[in-house]
């Protein structure tokens, strides 16, 4: 750890590169012709993305840059490819939206690469400072990406919105950060199971550490949109562009799930089965969450007639499922939330392809404006139907396995609570099944409201891409289970190894 080993941080290096190469042709590139600047911003996440993955492939154990602030393991490398992965399918799909935006393609496009970045960091921190700071690049770049649309009251409100939650939250993660650190005196992760384990449980210091530790799972609360931290996600989903929802759901969500999983892992002790795993008030704590966030989710999005507002809804309930996972405070459940982000990824960006497309013709949101899309357009009606069956968990999709995998995670804890909780977490997907239904009834069922697809649907090359990627990714991860959940539990695997 006592080395700074620059080139482990190569994906890194090649993000921050591309920032500057995209700011760089941005300026000198004509307002009609900003297609290098796209190609370029692509590009840089392309390698950046595929060095991770030979980086996961080819480095045994787990390695050390920066002085032991930056760690590159296939735990990191994993989620480093989801991140390259979701970056470029919404670049894909932002280039639909902003054919219908005057201005700002070539900032579009870095903020972007710079909320990459800072997902691509955040798989990679080791300390408390780091993590904060990395959160922090994420966080920002989506507060510019969420009031993009600045002429759009509705974007504007929900940027505002998202600031002022956004910092709330920011303080309360580096409140908790401070008070670890004053109970510790380290900032380091992996010196936090250490200083459980030293200090006498009502000693001041141990009742800071743990005050510390809630007030740092506030922040990352509201980073998941967990209950009860969970206001600001219909709104902002709503007003923000429907590319920009789409990285929100996916990108945001994973990597406040990566540092929830790493936190998580610190608190376990050196040999996982310590600490916070045999604490039944943290048990017990986080298994409420789960239990709130999922019914909470699914419940409210019963009601919603706006199809952006559903899907946050329905993205609070998934963060539910995968609150169950980390729950069990175990390999087998870190595996199965990272198999669930695996599917997540490709089904949610499915059903936000189509969102964008159809919004290039209805130019609104509503769900009434899905009825007779299956007449309209087939292929788009049935990327539709399979990514909702997915999001409801439906066989053999691959929605299905990733709740399968967590209910089985849970289940095996052999608890009374990990019973009630599986069960509360059944309910609530057979209430998800309803809306996601509902949905789909009106795509085949319903005749097409009056004027709603009055041009024809124009889906580039591009789109036509990611529309197939997203389906095959979920009939993949659906149909062949075994090496998707074998790379999930060697990632997991290696997470745990860590400590």
């Amino acid at each position: 750890m006592s080395g700074w080993n620059f080139g482990l941080a190569m994906p890194e290096w090649i993000l921050s590169v591309s920032v500057l190469v995209v700011l760089f042709l941005d300026a000198r590139t004509p307002h009609d012709r900003k297609r290098s600047v796209t190609r370029a911003a692509a590009l840089g996440v392309i390698l950046a993305t595929a060095w991770a993955l030979v980086q996961g492939f080819s480095l045994l154990g787990k390695h050390y840059a920066f002085q032991g602030h930056y760690g590159a393991d296939s735990f990191s490398a994993v989620f480093k490819c989801l991140f390259g992965i979701t970056s470029l399918i919404v670049m894909a799909m932002s280039g639909t939206w902003l054919e219908r935006v005057d201005r700002g393609h070539g900032e579009f496009r870095i903020l972007a690469l710079l909320a990459t970045l800072g997902m691509f960091f955040v798989a990679s921190v080791e300390d408390f400072a780091t993590l904060f700071v990395s959160l922090e690049l994420i966080t920002v770049s989506f507060y510019c990406l969420t009031a993009f649309k600045r002429n759009d009251e509705r974007a504007v409100e929900a940027g505002v919105k998202y600031v002022i939650l956004g910092a709330l939250a920011s303080a309360f993660l580096l409140m908790g950060i401070a008070f670890v650190y004053g109970s510790t005196g380290s900032l380091w992760l992996r010196d936090l199971s250490l200083s459980e384990a030293s200090l006498a449980p009502d000693s001041p210091q141990a009742i800071l550490l743990t005050f510390g530790m809630l007030l740092t799972l506030v922040g990352l609360g509201f980073k998941v949109a967990a209950v009860p931290f969970q206001v600001w996600t219909p709104d902002v989903y709503q007003g923000a562009a429907s590319p920009v929802t789409a990285f929100l759901s996916m990108g945001s969500k994973a990597a406040g799930f990566v540092l929830l999983l790493k936190v998580i892992r610190a608190g376990l002790g050196p040999s996982a089965d310590a600490g916070l795993a045999i604490a039944a008030s943290w048990v017990g704590l986080i298994a409420l969450l789960a239990a709130a966030t999922v019914l909470y989710g699914n419940l409210g999005a019963i009601w919603q007639g706006d199809i952006k507002r559903l899907l946050g809804y329905s993205s609070i309930g998934h963060a539910g499922y995968m609150l169950m996972g980390i729950m069990t405070f175990n390999e087998r459940g870190f595996a199965a939330v990272l198999y669930y982000l695996m599917a997540y990824l490709f089904t949610v960006l499915a059903v936000f392809a189509v969102v964008v497309i159809v919004n290039g013709v209805t130019r609104s949101h509503r769900i009434d404006d899905y009825s007779g899309l299956g007449r309209k357009s087939p292929f788009l009606a049935l990327v539709m139907t399979v990514g909702l069956l997915s999001l409801a968990g439906v066989p053999p999709l691959a929605g299905f396995f990733g709740k399968f995998l967590l209910f089985m995670a849970v289940i095996a804890k052999g608890t009374v609570l990990a019973y009630v909780i599986a069960f509360i977490g059944a309910g609530a997907a057979v209430i998800s099944l309803y809306y996601y239904l509902c949905v789909v009834k009106r795509l085949y069922i319903y005749e097409p409201a009056g004027g709603a697809f009055a041009e024809p649907f124009r889906v580039t090359h591009s789109m036509t891409l990611v529309l197939w990627v997203c389906l095959i990714g979920m009939f993949l991860l659906g149909i062949f289970v075994r090496p998707f959940l074998a790379l999930a539990e060697h990632a997991a695997g290696a997470l745990v190894a860590a400590g």
